[in-house]
């Protein structure tokens, strides 16, 4: 109710009970005390009560209704505050603004800790259960493992995957959990695994998981075997490089990295089977066959070959028949 009308009902009941009293009593009533009397109609005793009361009610909606008037004042100072405080977060400035009322206090908190620039890592927010969240969060960013069932998030949810991502890079093998149920995971999730399944796991269990591999993820096994990280046979590499996704210039880096690597009588072999395969292996052949030293086959393979074709080859074998021996390093890297 207003006060205003407030006031007028209070007076009318005041008047109402007046009349009232008076129509049963007219006399009047002497109150004494410490020597002094006053002299009043019944009637007036009656009202006076009622009186107090509704001045005392009168002035207590005033102090409330002033009081609230403050507070609506400071939100809105708060709340423009509280935009400036905004900009100056999302802009990467020092932001030290101070809020009257309770409303703003956990939300600055968050927008600090939620700064795009990271300017308040170590800030606290004032609520047990957003705390947890914002820890949470901040644990999943730094790459590490963290329990979210209890948030009860969907399975595409972002932080979820980066959660997740986060297992595949730091759990052993629980990429072969993702790659299990492949249907209904995320494809972000499936591709992380294969990623680390092709940098980490052994060939047996690849061919094992059983995928289409890139032309780069197998040259990423081939450079594994060269690095000693991962045991293939002659037989499997062959088995690897005899696949149309690779490339003339792949089939050239592979005999060149292998050359060091594979028993002359294997490398030959792959290539030789390669090159009767794929038309793009045939300079990757010829390779192996100047860094065998048959060069009798070279010259062969030269002479049938187009103007425009082996180009580095015949370089080198001219050096060389004219007692200018360079690495083949020079052309092939």
């Amino acid at each position: 109710m207003k006060t205003r009308k407030f006031l007028i009902y209070s007076i009318i009941y005041i008047i109402a009970v007046g009349v009232f009293v008076y129509s049963f009593n007219n006399t009047n009533y002497t109150f004494e005390l410490l020597g002094w009397s006053i002299d009043l109609p019944v009637a007036v005793w009656f009202m006076l009560p009622v009186t107090i009361l509704a001045i005392l009610a009168v002035i207590h909606i005033f102090y409330h209704s002033f009081g609230f008037y403050r507070y609506k004042r400071s939100i809105k100072k708060d709340a423009s505050l509280y935009n400036d405080m905004a900009k100056e977060i999302l802009l990467g400035l020092e932001s030290n603004k101070e809020f009257k009322t309770h409303l703003y206090k956990i939300p600055s908190q968050i927008i600090r800790a939620l700064s795009p620039w990271d300017c308040y890592k170590e800030v606290g927010i004032d609520d047990s259960e957003l705390s947890l969240i914002m820890q949470s969060i901040r644990s999943v960013k730094n790459k590490d493992v963290v329990d979210l069932k209890k948030f009860k998030l969907p399975k595409e949810n972002a932080l979820m995957i980066q959660n997740e991502l986060n297992k595949i890079e730091k759990i052993p093998n629980y990429y072969f959990e993702i790659l299990k149920n492949q249907t209904d995971r995320n494809y972000t999730l499936v591709n992380a695994a294969y990623d680390k399944l092709i940098k980490t796991a052994s060939y047996d269990e690849i061919k094992r998981v059983g995928f289409s591999m890139s032309s780069d993820e197998i040259m990423l096994i081939i450079n594994r075997f060269i690095n000693d990280e991962i045991d293939i046979t002659p037989d499997e590499i062959f088995e690897l490089l005899d696949n149309v996704k690779i490339t003339k210039a792949q089939y050239d880096k592979a005999a060149v990295i292998l050359k060091n690597k594979l028993k002359p009588d294997a490398y030959m072999s792959i290539f030789e089977k390669l090159k009767a395969i794929h038309a793009d292996a045939d300079e990757a052949y010829v390779y192996v066959l100047y860094e065998l030293q048959m060069l009798d086959k070279v010259r062969e393979a030269i002479q049938t070959s187009d103007p425009d074709e082996l180009k580095e080859i015949k370089v080198l074998l001219f050096l060389r028949d004219n007692g200018k021996i360079v690495p083949s390093s020079l052309f092939f890297k």
